[in-house]
């Protein structure tokens, strides 16, 4: 059966998505795809990226937001650009933080240039991002296993490739994962359950793959987690490939995933149908319907990489803001700051050697839980954390990465209970 296009206001349109994560980007795609929408992933970032978005903006936007107007800016560059068929995806979110923003300035820069006719599609992280039903009933379910098959396929990147022992191997099966996943989600004649299906079967297929990769698992590395702003901590352009910083100085990385932002979203949505709207409603069952529909999917989705990702478990996003308000109060600082406080102590509890916070230069999120670290790593027994701004004229990283990782390494050698073994075979 094929997608019905009538269901849609994309209809002969392509759909612009930004590389906030170039896995599940190509995943979310897909799952547009499935729904007879032309969608793909924004061009690659590079130096021309910043160089276009300097040109219209003010010195006030955040790093992320540079990011992402410069590549929109490219995609009408592209031969053939035609604004009537060109749609962008940009979510956007409530609060103080200038992400909020990041739409309006981009529908303020495409009409100055004159290309008004340009959609720019913004679901909101209010109602947990359930917007993207307007354009077909299927559209949120099926991005929400694309993200969290995305999550799982990155978290096994990362937990095999500081032991693999050829270099490039471990990247080269999750591409082709990620290609094989990719296939999966955008078959229009696969629908509902007979598409998670056939993920489950793909993604199991997939944990074969990496099992198969020769690993060396016999020197434990040091586990480090990452946190911080979404975009600039998953985004390896942005953080100017933070990730394989660490590892080449000998770590493991934990990076916090996209989901934890989305699971967040749905707490504060109940939350705040809890507290202003007491009596029943469709809305809040809805609300508490979805997450717990989203839970067991993620939960059926790990599944094949249970064995691997032991002892990565996320915490539920409840437990997350109970223990990042033990630092701040979770009703006044709402966003990855208050994450990012509970995530350091989560990452303590699981044994690991430290925390790097990857924020952009100057974002409130990241500053404010900055101001809060000193005062975390002292109750817990001296965890190593440390904040990392970017803004893309980063020139001593690797000297910076090395004197945290160096007092990761002094950290680890007096923990009284280390990390169990990382072999997982």
């Amino acid at each position: 059966m094929v997608a019905n296009r009538s269901l849609t206001p994309l209809q002969g349109k392509t759909l612009y998505i930004p590389r906030i994560c170039q896995g599940s980007t190509l995943l979310l795609c897909a799952a547009f795809k499935a729904l007879g929408i032309d969608a793909r992933p924004t061009p690659p970032s590079d130096a021309r990226t910043r160089e276009i978005a300097a040109r219209h903006c003010s010195g006030e936007e955040c790093y992320p937001q540079i990011i992402t107007l410069g590549n929109f800016l490219k995609v009408t560059e592209e031969p053939g650009f035609k604004p009537e068929q060109t749609a962008l995806l940009m979510v956007t979110a409530s609060g103080p933080c200038r992400f909020g923003q990041y739409q309006q300035l981009f529908r303020r820069t495409l009409d100055r240039i004159g290309l008004e006719e340009v959609e720019i599609l913004s679901p909101s992280c209010e109602n947990g991002y359930r917007g993207l039903e307007d354009i077909g009933a299927a559209a949120f379910r099926y991005g929400w296993w694309a993200i969290v098959a995305g999550d799982q396929l990155s978290k096994m990147l990362h937990r095999i490739r500081p032991y693999e022992s050829v270099a490039g191997e471990t990247d080269a099966v999750y591409q082709q994962c990620i290609t094989s996943a990719a296939e999966v989600i955008a078959r229009p004649d696969r629908r509902g359950r007979d598409k998670f299906t056939d993920l489950q079967a793909c993604l199991n297929s997939c944990r074969e793959k990496f099992n198969a990769i020769d690993a060396d698992y016999s020197n434990e590395r040091l586990l480090i987690g990452i946190a911080g702003e979404i975009f600039c901590r998953l985004n390896t352009f942005s953080n100017d490939d933070f990730v394989r910083k660490v590892e080449q100085f000998g770590g493991e990385v934990w990076v916090s995933d996209v989901c934890e932002w989305l699971f967040y979203c749905n707490f504060w949505e109940m939350e705040e149908l809890r507290c202003f709207d007491s009596s029943f409603s469709l809305r809040r069952l809805k609300a508490w319907l979805s997450d717990w529909i989203q839970k067991r999917e993620e939960h059926q989705l790990h599944a094949p990489f249970g064995d691997a990702l032991s002892g990565l478990d996320e915490p539920p996003a409840a437990e997350l803001v109970a223990l990042g308000g033990r630092y701040i109060d979770p009703h006044a600082a709402m966003g990855e700051n208050l994450l990012s406080l509970g995530k350091a102590v989560w990452l303590h509890r699981k044994r690991a050697d430290g925390m790097a916070d990857i924020s952009p230069f100057s974002c409130m999120n990241g500053i404010s839980a900055e101001a809060f670290y000193p005062r975390v790593s002292q109750e817990l027994d001296g965890f190593p954390i440390r904040s990392f701004y970017f803004d893309g004229t980063q020139t001593n990283l690797d000297e910076d990465v090395g004197i945290f990782m160096e007092l990761a390494s002094n950290y680890a050698k007096g923990k009284q209970i280390r990390r169990s073994s990382v072999s997982f075979r």
